[in-house]
C-alpha cells in the first residue's frame, strides 16, 4: 500500500511517498480503515520539522497527519460484529476521527489500523463528494469544543475576537462561540476572507487594511472584549492582552504558548487541551449536518504532493481546510 514517511525532522521534502508499505494489522480495540481522505494541520509539520512537543522521543521513520475520513474493512479481536455493530462501525462504515494524543501514529496511508474510540460513522446520506470535509473535521472540531466549551467559558451577551477566523479552526470557532451565547464575535483575517467571516456570523477585521487594535476599539466603543480565541499567537497575543475588558479573558491555542506576559497582569490566561470521545465526534457529526458547522475546503491534493501542502501550510494564510486524497 502506499503511506507518506519520514525518516528526519527537517522541511517538507523529508516527507516521502512508500510505494509498498505493508497493511498494518489491527490491535485488541482496533478497527482497520481504508482511508480516503486525510485531513492536514498546522500540528502536522510541527511534528515534521520537530518543532512540536508531539515530537520528542518520537520514533522514526515515522507516518504523518492525525485526522481522516475512510471505510471499515476489519477489525482487531474485542470487536466481533455484534460490538461494532453496536458502535455503529460495521464493516462497510463510512467514519471519519482522529488519533488519541498518546497514538503517534500517521493516517496519511491507504490502510490504517486506529482505536474504535477514536471513530464516528458518517451519516449516510452524505454525499461521497463531501468527504473531504469530513476528514479535515476532527481535530479542528475536537479543538474548537475544548476552546470554547471547555476554556473559555464564554456567557451570555459577552463579546468574543477570535484571530484567524478564516482558518480551519476559526470557521468553528466563530459558529461556537455564537451558540455559547456571545452577543458579538469579530474575527480578524485578511480582507480576502471578509465576507466568508461575515457568513460564519462574525464581524471581519481586515489585517492587511487596518490596524486590528484599533479597529477592535472602535467596534467597541473603547471597551475592549470579554474574550480572545488566539489561533494565532506569535503576532497577536501580547498586544490581545490590551484589548480585553475589565474581568476579561484569553484563550491561546498553541499548546506551547507562553501565558505569563497575561498572568503577571492578572489577567485571566489558559491553553485548551483537546478531549477526544465518541460523544464529541457526534457532535460534531450533528452539527455538520444540521448547517451550524459549514466547515470549508479549500483545496484537495494528491497523496503525492504531501510536501507542496506542508509549504502551503507553513505560509499560515490557508483558508479552511487543505485536505488530501489518499485513495485517488
Amino acid at each position: 500500500m502506499r503511506e507518506i514517511r519520514f525518516d528526519r525532522f527537517g522541511g517538507p521534502d523529508v516527507l516521502t511517498l512508500h510505494t509498498e508499505a505493508p497493511v498494518p494489522q489491527p490491535a485488541a480495540g482496533e478497527v482497520l480503515v481504508q482511508v480516503a481522505f486525510a485531513g492536514l494541520n498546522p500540528l502536522d509539520y510541527k511534528i515534521r520539522d520537530g518543532s512540536s512537543g508531539r515530537a520528542k522521543d518520537l520514533e522514526l521513520p515515522a507516518g504523518t497527519g492525525r485526522e481522516m475520513a475512510g471505510t471499515v474493512i476489519g477489525a482487531g479481536t474485542g470487536l466481533d460484529e455484534a460490538e461494532l455493530g453496536s458502535r455503529g462501525l460495521t464493516v462497510g462504515t463510512r467514519v471519519f476521527g482522529m488519533r488519541a494524543p498518546e497514538d503517534r501514529r500517521g493516517v496519511a496511508a491507504e490502510v490504517i489500523a486506529i482505536s474504535a474510540d477514536d471513530l464516528a460513522p458518517i451519516p449516510g446520506e452524505i454525499p461521497e463528494e463531501d468527504l473531504p470535509r469530513w476528514a479535515g473535521l476532527s481535530l479542528v472540531g475536537l479543538t474548537a469544543i475544548a476552546t470554547v466549551r471547555d476554556t473559555a467559558g464564554i456567557e451570555e451577551g459577552e463579546t468574543v475576537l477570535i484571530h484567524g477566523g478564516a482558518g480551519g479552526v476559526g470557521q468553528l470557532l466563530i459558529p461556537m462561540a455564537l451558540e455559547a451565547g456571545a452577543k458579538a464575535v469579530l474575527a480578524t483575517g485578511r480582507s480576502a476572507n471578509a465576507e466568508r467571516i461575515r457568513e460564519l456570523g462574525a464581524t471581519p477585521i481586515s489585517y492587511d487594511e487596518s490596524d486590528w487594535a484599533s479597529e477592535v476599539q472602535r467596534l467597541t466603543d473603547g471597551r475592549g472584549v470579554d474574550v480572545v480565541l488566539d489561533t494565532h499567537y506569535h503576532s497577536t497575543f501580547l498586544p490581545s492582552l490590551d484589548q480585553l475588558a475589565g474581568g476579561g479573558r484569553i484563550v491561546a491555542l498553541p499548546s506551547l504558548a507562553d501565558l505569563s506576559p497575561a498572568l503577571q497582569r492578572g489577567l485571566e490566561a489558559r491553553i485548551p487541551t483537546i478531549v477526544p470521545g465518541r460523544d464529541r465526534l457526534d457532535r460534531l457529526a450533528q452539527g455538520i449536518r444540521a448547517g451550524r458547522y459549514p466547515l470549508e475546503v479549500s483545496e484537495v491534493l494528491p497523496l503525492g504532493e504531501i510536501a507542496e501542502a506542508h509549504r502551503r501550510l507553513e505560509e499560515g494564510h490557508t483558508r479552511g481546510k487543505l485536505v488530501l486524497a489518499v485513495s485517488a
